[in-house]
């Protein structure tokens, strides 16, 4: 009986080394992927990993022109501290999803400059809504309304704030931007190419018109190589014939003491009408002188004929404030409701709008366009909504 006893103690001890040897090469197994693991996710997730893709270089410079890469305390947020959570299932989705990015980098989605900006709006509208669904989770690891002096703001940025945590607004509501240009809107030139083909088939007899973009103008019909001046957009012109394949225009207009070449569009508010060279000065009738009590300053009634090439002009002012709201409805809208334009007066609306651009994907064409149009429907610019 005993050696049988024996042999059975012996597959016993044999069995429990076998099972000791599996535990403990499982668990040198699972430590080597744990830390196999964060190693790998430590190096992903460092910028210069994330900009290693040349299609990731331009991404990069955008980012290094903000306060996230360098700032006055030295604090940076990473490529990762935006795009990837810090732990969690979250992280390994993350990782996981990220393998489409290899993908897309063999296939050159997005291989060139030109490529890149046509993708754009998909890939800024994806995690936009990424960013919308999880409450913006990685703006609050460093971001937390609970944490903010709203006192130590700056006014603006303390009125935004307030009226955030009243609304439980999430960050990347109107945080659009904050680390890459903003693209445009599926409607690139927004409301510009319906203007132009409005322009294209205005009838001839229209005398009253307005122009549709910042359009150069000309002393000669012959000159079109030298640009006498500048007409803004939605600036009001009068039609006096036609020659060459040119439209001679009449610009009338205020001038500001001291200010030769720029036409207003009236007295005491600086809404441009038009910028002219020196020689255009020269050329320009003046007419009845204002003293303007506001402004403190005479103002001049000026007029000068000019061509301009065909296609720039429409008749119905309509068009052109339709697309000037499109474009203040999608970029001001973003950050707050679409503000009533008579809040401010012709004069105060520069502010605003210089203070805002750098919050839009506008470029300086659409500047322009919203400018004229918040200011001209402003609220001591009653009398020129028509126009």
């Amino acid at each position: 009986m005993k050696p049988e006893n024996n042999s059975s103690g012996r597959r016993t001890r044999k069995a429990a080394k076998i099972l000791l040897g599996i535990f403990i090469a499982g668990a040198a197994l699972s430590a080597t992927l744990f830390v196999g693991f964060d190693v790998v996710v430590h190096e992903t997730k460092s910028n210069e990993f994330c900009t290693s893709c040349h299609t990731m270089q331009g991404n990069y410079v955008e980012y290094q022109g903000t306060l996230h890469y360098q700032n006055r305390v030295g604090i940076q947020a990473g490529c990762s501290s935006c795009h990837v959570p810090s732990s969690g299932p979250e992280l390994l989705w993350a990782k996981a999803r990220a393998s489409k990015d290899v993908l897309h980098q063999l296939l050159g989605t997005i291989g060139t400059e030109e490529k890149f900006e046509t993708e754009r709006h998909r890939m800024a509208e994806s995690v936009w809504k990424s960013m919308e669904a999880n409450d913006s989770r990685e703006c609050r690891s460093c971001h937390n309304f609970s944490n903010m002096d709203l006192l130590e703001q700056r006014p603006a940025s303390r009125r935004y704030h307030e009226v955030a945590i009243k609304e439980q607004t999430t960050c990347i509501t109107c945080h659009k931007g904050i680390a890459h240009f903003l693209p445009l809107s599926n409607d690139g030139d927004t409301g510009a190419s319906k203007l132009r083909e409005a322009a294209k088939s205005e009838s001839p007899q229209t005398v009253a018109l307005y122009a549709i973009e910042t359009t150069p103008f000309y002393l000669s019909a012959d000159s079109r190589d030298a640009n006498d001046g500048t007409l803004m957009p939605s600036a009001p012109v009068t039609k006096i014939g036609e020659d060459k394949g040119m439209v001679k225009v009449r610009i009338d207009g205020w001038r500001q003491e001291g200010v030769d070449k720029i036409a207003y569009f009236s007295v005491g508010k600086r809404v441009v009408n038009a910028v002219m060279s020196q020689d255009t000065v020269e050329h320009a009738k003046l007419g009845q002188i204002i003293d303007d009590t506001a402004s403190g300053q005479k103002w001049t009634a000026v007029s000068v004929d000019a061509w301009i090439e065909p296609g720039r002009l429409v008749g119905a002012p309509k068009l052109i404030w339709d697309a000037a709201g499109q474009l203040l409805r999608s970029n001001c809208g973003n950050c707050h409701a679409e503000p009533d334009l008579t809040h401010f007066t012709a004069n105060q609306w520069i502010g605003v709008v210089q203070s805002m651009q750098i919050r839009t994907a506008m470029n300086d064409e659409q500047k322009r366009l919203l400018m004229q149009y918040v200011q001209k429907h402003g609220r001591d610019m009653a009398e020129s909504a028509a126009h």
